[in-house]
């Protein structure tokens, strides 16, 4: 693989042109992570509206009728609903873990295994968070890249 990149201050916006004579899953997954680092969602902390970049997003987690974006150490509250949030982000590192949370796979830790089917995930900041058994198989074909 050859990587070229080219700096100019001239260039408006930054554009990435990917040539390749075979499209495989590792270069799919590539592409959906660089569509991910230019996605961001607006969070929320007390009445300021904030641009959080997607790679900067460990979990997001609904309680109350309330969707929460959390970060390595702050929280923001969110407008969209996690059903909506699981559709746009479908095509990133976030997947569904329980009926309340997504998870941003890139942050995960490790993962072991609980009592009753269920896993505990570690993310990178030490939040613990509970895969309940129906979203394991999923998060698994997360991880190996059907999905990304």
């Amino acid at each position: 693989m050859k990587l070229i990149v080219n700096q100019d201050l001239q260039i408006p916006e930054t554009e990435i042109t990917i040539r390749c004579a075979c499209m495989d899953s590792r270069l799919e997954r590539l592409i959906n992570q660089i569509r991910q680092y230019a996605f961001s969602l607006t969070g929320y902390q007390e009445d300021k509206e904030y641009q959080l970049p997607l790679d900067q997003i460990f979990f997001i987690d609904s309680v109350d009728g309330k969707t929460f974006l959390y970060l390595e150490k702050e929280v923001y509250t969110c407008r969209d609903t996690l059903t909506s949030l699981e559709e746009r982000l479908s095509c990133t590192s976030f997947t569904r873990i329980s009926k309340s949370c997504l998870v941003n796979t890139s942050f995960l830790k490790s993962v072991r295994p609980l009592y009753n089917h269920r896993l505990e995930a570690v993310l990178q900041n030490g939040e613990k968070l509970i895969i309940t058994r129906n979203y394991i198989e999923p998060l698994k074909e997360k991880l190996k890249g059907a999905n990304l």
